[in-house]
């Protein structure tokens, strides 16, 4: 598309074939490649196991509707809303914070005494 918009890559660039478009990992792997993306892809595949309304409130302190806003790429007041490079910084601080939980509950469990 070269009259503006969303899409303003010039796909003769990056032509793939049908196998790579039909391929799941190939398409995953390019998205992988774009902060936007890999935070979809993020969201998309761990579906129902992070709460996005917490994880707005503590770690970003704004709503639920923000964060929904920034994530789906949202138009709001004429203006798309996007995460923002210190908010992609944030996200990522707050996947590891989450993580860094999770493997201590795991540790926990793994020397915990069964009953």
């Amino acid at each position: 598309m070269t009259d503006g918009g969303k899409f303003t890559i010039n796909m003769e660039d990056k032509k793939i074939t049908f196998e790579q478009f039909c391929d799941k990992d190939f398409i995953r792997s390019e998205q992988m490649k774009v902060k936007s993306e890999v935070v979809w892809v993020a969201f998309l595949e761990l579906d129902g196991l992070i709460n996005t309304s917490k994880l707005a409130r503590k770690y970003f302190d704004r709503s639920p509707a923000w964060f929904a806003q920034k994530l789906h790429g949202n138009e709001v007041c004429n203006k798309e809303r996007a995460f923002r490079g210190s908010e992609y910084a944030q996200l990522s601080a707050a996947f590891r914070d989450i993580a860094k939980h999770l493997n201590e509950y795991a540790n926990a469990l793994d020397s915990a005494e069964e009953l």
